[in-house]
């Protein structure tokens, strides 16, 4: 137990002229908004349930906004994974080890290091995933009303969280009801009712999610742009390495592959049925419900590794209990071999977290899209009083280069559809990716004259005016 402790210790669209840096680098709760004007405009991007989203303005208005304090509510999130994980661990094996091996490979693993770090929801959804597995199991252990309660409860939390949580409810129905427990009416009953229960308590959300189904759809649209099948198994096998190290590696991504089926398919012959089943379920139904799409219809929803968090946590378990059992065997061979797998996992994950935190852009943030901010950010840092011009379609942009930036920096951000006013007090003007919208129309209407100062993706991506 004091290992254990040690172990938990360690893991620890406005128009504006002349608008300075510093007014849209950090963003604070107006207290002219209350509560119901969050969920409305929560309910405009339904694909994103509110739990997160009203816990982080709830602590931006009791702890601050600024980067570091929004970053600390799922950094002290993703911690209560390290418990969530042990217990689950519990309900499977009854093991304290296998539980510690967990706990440590989730908290050296970069996906949840990385996310930990993100302003959104996957660190929760990741920590309720894991509460809620375990609270299932042991609503069916102990099968009373309080137990069944909670189980429901998480149900509700999870589906708040994160739509796809409806893949963790459905891979724990297709185990509740393939297992023994089919020939115990009262355990499937309750199940049933729990489920409706959290099923129940999200309606709202629900009808909401129903009424913005289209806007969703057209909001989802990259996950469906094509990839060739040999593309998706290169980003499938790179999404095995990113649970452990997080360091392309080219063919020998293998390696993590390796590792994870194999730990799998040791788990299915050592345990009883009914715990390797429920780990396969779990990675299962998220595993095919993604890749079969995008394998009949074309997508790369199953490479998208933040909607993964089910399989993620299924091949960490599987990987723990392989590790301990080396650990513990009667040979001194195995043992020594699960001293050297175990030192070899967690030093990968160690240094591929080291790797990232060091990166100016990493994969969370999609470096195809991202990756031109920083050099954008330094090409207007070394101009003399730069003015920043940029439209809606582009704000997203604007607010994550100021924060490279300083913050007496102008900028003029400008709904669609409305051409600047370029005010003479700027000897350097930049447009920001805005070709069609901003550049283009002022070359034609105001002989204006431009020049690509940075291309993006084959792309030119900045702007400076000449005349």
């Amino acid at each position: 137990m004091d290992t254990l402790i040690l172990i938990y210790c360690l893991s620890f669209s406005v128009y504006l002229i002349g608008l300075r840096i510093a007014i849209l680098q950090y963003q604070h709760p107006s207290p002219e908004k209350h509560l119901g004007d969050t969920l409305n405009a929560l309910s405009s991007h339904a694909e994103h349930p509110p739990l997160y989203y009203l816990l982080a303005r709830g602590w931006a208005a009791l702890s601050g906004s600024s980067v570091a304090d929004m970053r600390a509510l799922p950094a002290i999130i993703s911690l209560f994974a390290l418990p969530a994980i042990y217990w689950l661990c519990w309900e499977l094996f009854q093991s304290p080890l296998v539980g510690g091996i967990a706990m440590m490979l989730v908290m050296v693993s970069p996906f949840h290091f990385l996310y930990a770090q993100e302003a959104r929801e996957y660190s929760l959804w990741t920590t309720i995933i894991l509460l809620s597995s375990a609270a299932l199991l042991r609503a069916i252990r102990v099968n009373n009303k309080v137990s069944w309660a909670i189980y429901g409860v998480t149900v509700a939390l999870n589906f708040y969280t994160h739509l796809l949580a409806v893949l963790v409810s459905i891979s724990h129905g297709i185990y509740v009801l393939a297992e023994q427990y089919t020939n115990k009416t009262k355990i499937i009953v309750n199940y049933l009712i729990s489920s409706l229960g959290g099923i129940l308590a999200f309606s709202p959300w629900l009808v909401i999610v129903v009424i913005n189904l289209m806007e969703i759809h057209e909001t989802i649209k990259g996950s469906r742009e094509p990839l060739s099948f040999s593309t998706l198994v290169d980003k499938w096998f790179l999404n095995f390495n990113r649970i452990f190290l997080d360091v392309e590696l080219g063919g020998y991504n293998f390696i993590w592959v390796l590792i994870s089926l194999y730990a799998l398919y040791f788990l299915t012959r050592k345990v009883p049925k009914k715990v390797g089943s429920f780990v396969l379920i779990l990675i299962g139904v998220t595993a095919l419900t993604l890749i079969i799409p995008d394998v009949v219809f074309e997508g790369r929803r199953s490479t998208i590794m933040r909607y993964l968090a089910p399989c993620c946590i299924g091949i960490e378990i599987a990987v723990a209990y392989w590790l301990a059992h080396l650990l513990t065997a009667e040979k001194a061979r195995s043992r020594t071999l699960g001293k050297r797998l175990t030192a070899f996992i967690m030093s990968a994950g160690i240094i591929g977290g080291s790797i990232s935190s060091q990166a100016d852009v990493w994969w969370t943030k999609s470096v195809s899209r991202s990756g031109a901010y920083k050099p954008v950010a330094e090409i207007l840092e070394q101009s003399d009083r730069p003015l920043l011009i940029s439209h809606a379609g582009q704000a997203i942009g604007t607010l994550a280069i100021s924060h490279e930036l300083d913050p007496d920096i102008h900028l003029q951000l400008l709904p669609k559809n409305q051409l600047p006013e370029i005010p003479n007090s700027f000897p350097n003007v930049f447009v920001l990716d805005s070709f069609d919208e901003i550049v283009q129309p002022l070359q034609a209407e105001k002989n204006y004259q431009f020049e690509s100062v940075h291309r993006h993706r084959d792309e030119a991506y900045l702007w400076k005016l000449q005349n």
